[in-house]
């Protein structure tokens, strides 16, 4: 029955999304140069913007998912538009084209954390995985203070360029106003956030890792960590006392990266 659901499910995607090709011109500005992702809510292309001669990125929401999309349409592209750090991709444009959603953003050079880890099999030291999240840590401060909860911070959503670190893909992004009524809420986003942060550094730690991971064995078991790093995950991952804000969180890895130098 599953099978099924599925066969119906991609039929009626063939059906209602329009599949753009390279080359193509959406809105008579942007050329299709390349497709970077074609995802269950949306597809994502490379185009160069005929009116300014960059590259540029264009997200295409799914028509056969009109109804969900619409709501996460209208909140990515509001978010978007609150935004303005060089860690985060800018809003160009949000359009329409032959009944579709669309909207354009900077594109940004660069390897995604994943491919860094597990295609090129990049290692970082404990210092370096620490300085990385440190940055990332600030871009979060950063979307936090405007009242952003990212909700998706995995490593295939960082990017890496020059030594820059880059925040992509606010599709599960929530805008929340501060306010009484809404202050747990705010704290739980934020804690889900913070987590996600300890996984990023964890991930990056484990790049280093020469021993045999075995399964079921806790990673305070499986490595050698400073202890302010290990107490840092803890906090972070809510073994202990979890952290109450963002800027508390950068002062201690800002700590811990001394300690190491």
């Amino acid at each position: 029955m599953e099978a099924v659901h599925l066969l119906i499910k991609r039929a009626r995607q063939r059906i209602m999304d329009h599949h753009y090709k390279i080359n193509d011109r959406l809105a008579g500005r942007y050329k299709i140069e390349k497709v970077l992702r074609n995802g269950s809510y949306g597809i994502i292309y490379l185009c160069q913007d005929l009116k300014t001669g960059e590259r540029c990125v264009v997200k295409q929401m799914r028509k056969s998912k009109r109804k969900e999309n619409l709501e996460n349409y209208v909140q990515e592209t509001v978010i978007l538009q609150l935004l303005d750090h060089k860690g985060i991709p800018a809003l160009i444009e949000a359009f329409s084209y032959k009944d579709e959603k669309f909207f354009s953003m900077e594109f940004v050079e660069g390897k995604n954390v994943e491919d860094t880890l597990f295609a090129s099999k990049q290692k970082y030291t404990e210092k370096e995985s620490l300085e990385m999240a440190k940055k990332l840590t600030a871009i979060v401060c950063y979307i936090h203070q405007k009242g952003v909860f990212h909700g998706d911070i995995r490593v295939p959503n960082v990017l890496l360029h020059n030594g820059d670190i880059h925040l992509i893909d606010f599709g599960l992004a929530s805008h929340l106003h501060a306010d009484s009524k809404n202050q747990k809420q705010r704290e739980q986003l934020a804690q889900d956030d913070f987590f996600d942060l300890g996984d990023f550094l964890l991930f990056l730690l484990y790049s280093s890792y020469e021993g045999e991971a075995k399964k079921g064995r806790p990673w305070t078991q499986e490595m050698s960590l400073h202890p302010h790093t290990t107490g840092l995950l803890k906090r972070l991952l809510n073994i202990s006392h979890p952290y109450k804000n963002c800027e508390e969180i950068l002062t201690d890895i800002e700590k811990t990266i001394a300690l190491l130098s």
